[in-house]
């Protein structure tokens, strides 16, 4: 036997020793009761929902082994691919939105108003609220007899009629969209806001002597002093939008005719009619696009 490996020999169990001696020890038993709450309430079931997604479960029965059959049944099912469009086309208007609205009033409260730390404070509310009771509140908004938007178009002389916003299948997914922007808007402004209280205002002295207008600064200091800001808010707000289950199902149920039906609330279907292998690879099946997603995010922020 060589020297070298005799070395070796000697390291490994030196290496390990280390790790479970004096502090390091006292730091692992005091890790270990989170640990397992975290194996308890996340690590257990989505490895259960994993298997159960391969299997024929059903309420009642505890079912077999079939492989990917729940998987290419879900792929040749029509209202799977439905559900798959409406959640791409929804989660895209969604971010959008977010951004355009959020970095645009946490440009404005940069700015010297009266009662800013008022304003501030006002734009939280929409994300204070509970989410059954914001959504409620909009399916009120939309209620085709005594919703305010009906009354206050028909006021200004844009419809003659009212409209049913949530049960006309060209304005139910627009107005779910729009219910789901104003709930999730504030957290992107306040984000957005406090990294651009971060941007040091030497930047802008300079820029201003220098001729930059407002467009310049914005393009040249404030976008590339929050784009870290941006990405994480980006990765974190539409991981949520994605399983995102209330804002569909409080207004519209995922309908008329399917045509507010996300992934989420397919799956949640599944679940109601008892089969639990469907409705298990259903919700596993965002699973590789949300990895696929937050993995880019990660790698551009390591690039940044």
């Amino acid at each position: 036997m060589s020297l070298a490996t005799k070395t070796e020999e000697r390291s490994a169990p030196g290496k390990l020793a280390w790790l479970f001696k004096g502090d390091n020890l006292f730091g692992y038993l005091m890790m270990a009761p989170a640990i397992g709450v975290l194996f308890m309430f996340f690590a257990y079931p989505l490895f259960y929902e994993v298997y159960s997604s391969f299997t024929d479960r059903t309420v009642g029965h505890a079912g077999k082994f079939i492989g990917l059959k729940n998987y290419i049944f879900l792929l040749e099912d029509p209202t799977y691919i439905k559900a798959a469009i409406n959640t791409l086309v929804y989660v895209s208007c969604v971010q959008i939105g977010k951004f355009i609205l959020g970095l645009g009033i946490a440009l404005l409260l940069q700015q010297k108003l009266f009662g800013r730390g008022l304003w501030r404070a006002l734009v939280l509310v929409p994300y204070a609220m509970p989410g059954f009771v914001a959504y409620m509140v909009w399916k009120l908004i939309y209620n085709p007899d005594v919703g305010a938007l009906n009354i206050f178009l028909n006021q200004v002389g844009l419809i003659d009629t009212h409209i049913a916003f949530l049960s006309d299948g060209h304005y139910a997914m627009p107005a779910v969209v729009i219910a789901t922007i104003w709930r999730g808007f504030p957290f992107w402004t306040i984000m957005f806001l406090a990294a651009l209280q971060a941007v040091p205002k030497e930047l802008y002295e300079a820029a201003a002597i220098d001729g930059g207008n407002a467009w310049h600064r914005f393009r040249h200091i404030s976008l590339p002093g929050i784009r870290p800001v941006i990405l994480i808010v980006f990765m974190l707000s539409t991981v949520s939008t994605i399983n995102s289950f209330e804002a569909v199902w409080l207004t519209t149920g995922g309908g008329p005719a399917d045509a507010t039906l996300i992934l989420p609330v397919f799956a949640y279907r599944g679940l109601v009619q008892f089969q639990i292998g469907q409705s298990a690879a259903a919700a596993l099946s965002l699973m590789p696009v949300i990895l696929a997603f937050v993995i880019l995010i990660l790698r551009k922020l390591k690039k940044d």
